[in-house]
């Protein structure tokens, strides 16, 4: 998958695309079939993907985050897309509905079908929807499809409903919807050696800024190392055994991890199954390992 980082990047191409539109925030079930959607149907066009780096639309986004850009990416790239857009959003938030479609979608992506969501909005102050989408698109030959909701359980998957799953625990529902395990990625930090002291070596990962934060407590995790799964022990709060934080980290006791010092070491962290609230009982944390290596 070829990844662009600005519409003029793009522009220098030749390619016309089959093009989704959105910020697909999770990835979820929902988003893959508008996804899919634009993969299935491009017939001679590249199968594209427009949306925004996170980056640029924190400021206007209230809600926490369920993916990082290179998240995002990844999952987006198994779905077969040719290329991800991924747009500064500064780049389109001053123009209007009709300048979207005729400068950005017509001009510099050479969209001749795009397709999106029932609630996707555009143009300035997001005044725009997909009647106003399929008004402007067909003054310039480009076919709108809009993709019917997925639901599950009589309800609309959204990332609102994901990301409200994974704050109360319901991580395998969750997972499900998203159909991957919610995953938290980044670089070992260095803690306070409680975990070896205990018996129990950790690693440390620090939540991305303005990331969702999973109910605290400790869950049943996979976790990724160079390639290789590992089964783990993750604790999701702010250290209840030594002393409160206020900022909480991602804590894992990797099981049967022998390898080398993982200090500055990038990994990632699924979460598989909610198991408990923290408590302060290193009793508890040997409980743990016990039910996490039962499931095997």
């Amino acid at each position: 998958m070829e990844i662009f980082h600005s519409l003029e990047e793009f522009f220098q191409t030749e390619y016309r695309t089959s093009l989704a539109l959105g910020f697909f925030d999770g990835v979820h079930i929902g988003h893959r079939s508008v996804i899919r959607s634009a993969v299935t149907e491009k017939g001679e066009l590249k199968s594209a993907v427009l949306t925004f780096s996170c980056g640029s639309i924190l400021p206007m986004k209230r809600q926490a985050l369920l993916n990082s850009d290179r998240q995002k990416s990844r999952l987006i790239e198994t779905l077969g897309v040719d290329i991800l857009i991924c747009a500064d959003f500064e780049e389109l938030r001053g123009l209007s509905g009709e300048d979207f479609v005729s400068s950005v979608l017509r001009e510099k992506l050479r969209a001749k079908k795009v397709f999106c969501g029932e609630n996707y909005r555009f143009g300035k102050g997001a005044s725009c929807g997909t009647e106003e989408l399929r008004s402007y698109s067909e003054k310039h030959g480009i076919e709108v499809v809009v993709c019917s909701p997925v639901y599950d359980g009589g309800q609309p998957v959204s990332s609102t409903r994901v990301r409200r799953l994974i704050e109360e625990g319901a991580i395998e529902e969750a997972n499900r919807l998203l159909s991957y395990p919610f995953e938290i990625e980044g670089v070992i930090e260095r803690g306070n050696h409680i975990g070896s002291m205990l018996g129990f070596p950790t690693v440390n990962i620090p939540l991305m800024t303005n990331a969702v934060v999973p109910r605290f407590g400790v869950y049943e995790s996979e976790i990724i190392i160079g390639g290789r799964p590992y089964r783990g022990a993750t604790n999701i709060g702010v250290h209840p055994t030594v002393k409160e934080k206020s900022s909480p980290l991602c804590e894992t006791f990797i099981l049967d991890f022998d390898g080398e010092e993982l200090y500055e070491t990038e990994i990632r962290c699924r979460l598989i199954r909610f198991i408990r609230t923290e408590k302060k009982f290193k009793e508890q944390i040997h409980n743990d390992i016990k039910s996490i290596s039962r499931s095997k």
